[in-house]
């Protein structure tokens, strides 16, 4: 697995103009909790009061919060990939747009194991302090992700297919 981490981040690997090495080095970590599920890593490179803003109120934060939900998405997904297509960073700031790949062989949100392929963008926005990620906001397409393993057909893929269907 540890040659894949590496392959998913290569665009980490030369980071922009400005980017500190060690908001590099917490972006590395970061990905390998999800992508080696790294115990270790998550200790280091999250933040105890870690807090994850798309997490519902009184969801768990720190390592802990973070590597679970890692685990939960391991297991609703086998092959579950997290390829880095972009890496912004400034100040204390990271960014990555990513696409989540992987097949539905387990339990997501209730929705029964479907054996589906899916890929759908993810984007992260991650604040580190002390070497650490001290919060998460993030923004998936699950729209997509729904429509791939067929819980959600509506007749218009987006708005814009919508509109062009309508004449707008």
């Amino acid at each position: 697995m540890a040659d894949e981490v590496e392959e998913m981040l290569a665009s980490v690997q030369a980071p922009p103009p400005g980017a500190s090495q060690e908001l590099v080095e917490v972006a590395i970590g970061i990905a390998k909790v999800f992508g080696e599920l790294d115990e270790e890593a998550a200790r280091k490179f999250v933040a105890p009061d870690f807090v994850d803003h798309e997490a519902s109120p009184g969801v768990g934060g720190g390592p802990e919060g973070y590597l679970a939900t890692a685990r939960y998405m391991r297991r609703a997904f086998s092959e579950a990939r997290w390829q880095v297509d972009d890496f912004i960073a400034e100040g204390d700031k990271f960014v990555c747009r990513v696409t989540f790949s992987g097949r539905h062989t387990g339990d997501f949100l209730g929705v029964a194991p479907t054996g589906q392929e899916v890929q759908v963008q993810h984007l992260h926005f991650y604040r580190i302090a002390n070497g650490q990620a001290v919060e998460h906001w993030g923004a998936r397409d699950e729209l997509t992700l729904l429509r791939q393993i067929g819980v959600f057909t509506p007749e218009n893929r987006t708005p814009a297919d919508a509109a062009a269907a309508e004449g707008l």
